[in-house]
């Protein structure tokens, strides 16, 4: 669902208009669903979505670069100020790929920088502005990716994983095929490392985000996505077992892959 088109209107003149922004920021904090369980999905992805194309103003540009840097001590989470933040990290996904390299230089500032913040609602918003990306470039978003891969945290990694395993992005082979392949060489990395007391929490951000993720790749590509959860499943290691457990049990597979399921599951108790 999108913002009545009156309204979109409305809000795109607001972020052209400096003097305007002041009414901009109240009608998006007035909007934000803040406090409560759910920030308003909709407007957010609205208001991204007027960045996704070339013709974006300077002016427009300060404006998300400067809600894009608001800190936590300013913008804590589940307040309405959160809502600032999470649109223009958000819109700087979707403008990246209309984007002069300058700007898409400051855009992956702020989307790593977005992976990495303590609030989840920005990590949220990084992955959702990668998300616009892929929908639009796919190999843009593989090549960036690429270029972030080696060293990359463990929040970066979640942030990965969280962005691929969108159904839209997932609908030719080759794809999906990147999303294992990238998936894999995560999971073969917890195998070689162990996550000292500081990283245990980005670990555990990291574990849920593979714990659905995976389901989605090998639903939609069954072979290859079983044949990965099955060496996973026969690793020995407790911490990728707990993932590949969590990803049997999603309806995705069960629904409409029981068999290999249930000769996952009887891996596991053997093993």
């Amino acid at each position: 669902m999108k913002e009545n088109p009156a309204i979109l209107t409305a809000l795109q003149q607001q972020i052209d208009d400096r003097e305007q922004w002041a009414l901009l920021t109240d009608y998006m904090l007035h909007e934000s669903g803040l406090p409560g369980p759910r920030a308003n999905l909709t407007l957010a992805g609205s208001f991204a979505e007027l960045f996704a194309r070339p013709e974006v103003t300077e002016t427009a540009w300060e404006l998300i670069s400067a809600w894009s840097h608001l800190p936590e001590s300013e913008a804590k989470t589940g307040d309405p100020q959160e809502y600032l933040p999470f649109c223009a990290v958000w819109a700087c996904g979707a403008h990246y790929a209309h984007a002069d390299s300058i700007r898409r230089s400051q855009a992956e500032e702020r989307l790593q920088a977005a992976m990495n913040d303590g609030r989840w609602r920005l990590r949220e918003a990084a992955a959702m502005g990668l998300q616009s990306l892929g929908e639009y470039d796919f190999a843009l978003l593989r090549e960036l990716l690429d270029g972030w891969r080696s060293g990359a945290t463990l929040l970066e990694q979640r942030a990965f994983v969280a962005a691929l395993a969108h159904p839209p992005l997932l609908k030719a082979e080759a794809n999906v095929l990147y999303c294992l392949e990238l998936a894999a060489g995560i999971m073969d990395g917890i195998r070689s490392s162990d996550s000292g007391p500081a990283e245990r929490e980005h670990f555990r951000v990291l574990s849920k985000g593979l714990e659905y993720s995976l389901s989605v790749f090998a639903a939609s590509l069954p072979q290859p996505g079983f044949a990965m959860l099955r060496k996973y499943a026969a690793s020995g290691d407790p911490r990728l077992i707990k993932i590949v457990k969590s990803n049997l049990g999603k309806t995705r597979l069960t629904k409409n892959y029981p068999d290999e399921v249930a000769g996952l599951l009887q891996l596991l108790t053997t093993c």
